[in-house]
């Protein structure tokens, strides 16, 4: 059974609930590091809504709480930068995933869809911690990782000693995100989600 919602209504519904848990999940860090809705949002969210801007939910949403986490910053203690580089590389990861969620929209399955849930998580890793690799590296911050192949392998793998191993983060995040495109499919999508809808579902009309 395929949830209608109208395609204006669905995309607040997405930015205001990936909002909350983002926020939510920024106050506490450590209960589950790296677990957020924001790349189910990006890819699942793509699906449901129009071609034409279907594929932004993620990245607005993102630089919306980035916005309330800098207003709140700079009323705390004055300090906080809205467009910083890793702002920019996941902005890029999630339109790729809401990319990846329109070439699937046409065909889709729950194969296919669950494995391009993993693929994002992939990339979002990857790009996040290449990032913060070369971003040390490059700034000569001090860096505790090696400037060559190796360390860019110990940071994307065990980390630095006396901390969580960066695989940690891995296996959150792709549990997470797995977590959140089933919930948005049982949402939006029960009949795939149950094996009772054929593999083409019309996109809704681009508005």
């Amino acid at each position: 059974m395929k949830r209608d919602f109208p395609p204006y209504t669905l995309a607040i519904i997405l930015v205001v609930v990936g909002g909350m848990l983002r926020l939510l999940e920024s106050q506490y860090p450590d209960f589950l590091p790296s677990v957020s809705p924001l790349i189910a949002i990006s890819f699942v969210g793509a699906m449901y809504l129009p071609r034409k801007w279907g594929w932004l939910v993620g990245p607005f949403t993102l630089l919306l709480t980035d916005l309330a986490f800098l207003k709140l910053n700079q009323t705390t203690d004055g300090a906080g930068s809205m467009f910083s580089g890793v702002t920019l590389v996941v902005v890029a990861v999630y339109a790729l995933a809401g990319g990846l969620g329109i070439l699937i929209s046409q065909r889709k399955s729950l194969g296919k869809i669950l494995g391009g849930s993993v693929l994002c998580s992939l990339a979002f890793y990857f790009a996040t911690n290449t990032f913060a690799w070369w971003h040390d590296l490059a700034l000569h911050l001090n860096p505790g990782y090696a400037p060559t192949l190796a360390g860019w392998w110990q940071a994307n793998t065990v980390g630095l000693p006396g901390y969580i191993p960066s695989l940690v983060f891995l296996r959150n995040g792709v549990l997470g995100d797995l977590f959140f495109t089933l919930v948005l499919l049982l949402v939006l999508d029960r009949g795939l989600l149950f094996g009772q809808a054929p593999n083409r579902t019309p996109r809704p009309a681009s508005v």
